[in-house]
Formats: structure tokens, C-alpha cells, sequence
């Protein structure tokens, strides 16, 4: 799996043609540590071929945090964002709170989001 940077992905998704998937984090933050073993299953691996992959630290990037922050400023998020950088709204984990965290015990909630980012002609 890659990861790229804020500075890289948009530019890079839009010259592939792939969503973005925009994880915001905090490295002081015990969600955001259990969070990333899901990344290392399998299916998750798969989707991350289909999908560019950014990391934005919340406290090393505040601008891009809070560009990134609909519903707060809350750790960990996860958002879809076309090939252009357009957040898709309407992808996220359903919740009325908190509408961009996805569950970390379970990877069946991100593999779910990162499937529907790639059904939807965006």
C-alpha cells in the first residue's frame, strides 16, 4: 500500500483517474494507532490499488485538517474525494455524528466506503 502525501495526491489522482481516499490523523491519537492494522488486511490492500491513498497528519497540517473537517475536527477521518478533490458527501460511515469515522475494529466498514468510491462515476 502507498500512501502519499497532500502535497502528491490530488494531483496524482487526477492524472490516473482515481478517488481519493483522504485518512486525517493524529500520532498521539490511540484510535488512529488501532486504526492501522486494518490497512494491512487483505481486501484492503486489493482496494488500495484502485484508490489514491493520503495521509494528513492533523497537528503537522492544520490548513489541510480543517479544509477537511465538515462535521469537526475529529481523529481519525476518513473521506472520499473525487479525482479533482471534490469531497463526495454522501460517502461516509452513515453516522449522524461523526459522519466521516469509520469503525477500527472491523475492517467491513472501510472496505464498504472504498468499494462505493469506485461504483460511483464521480
Amino acid at each position: 500500500m502507498t500512501w502519499r502525501s497532500y502535497a502528491e495526491g490530488p494531483d496524482r489522482a487526477q492524472v490516473e483517474g482515481k478517488p481519493i481516499y483522504i485518512l486525517v490523523r493524529a500520532t498521539w491519537c490511540p484510535t488512529c494507532r488501532a486504526f492501522r492494522s486494518i490497512f494491512f488486511e487483505r481486501r484492503v490492500e486489493a482496494l488500495s490499488q484502485k484508490l489514491i491513498f493520503v495521509l494528513v497528519d492533523r497537528d503537522q497540517e492544520p490548513e489541510i485538517s480543517q479544509a477537511y473537517a465538515p462535521d469537526g475536527d475529529y481523529v481519525p477521518r476518513s473521506m472520499i474525494l473525487s479525482p479533482e478533490g471534490v469531497l463526495q458527501r454522501a460517502l461516509n460511515s452513515g453516522r449522524s455524528d461523526y459522519r466521516y469515522f469509520v469503525p477500527v475494529g472491523n475492517p467491513g466498514p472501510l472496505i464498504g466506503l472504498l468499494q462505493q468510491s469506485l461504483e460511483i462515476r464521480i
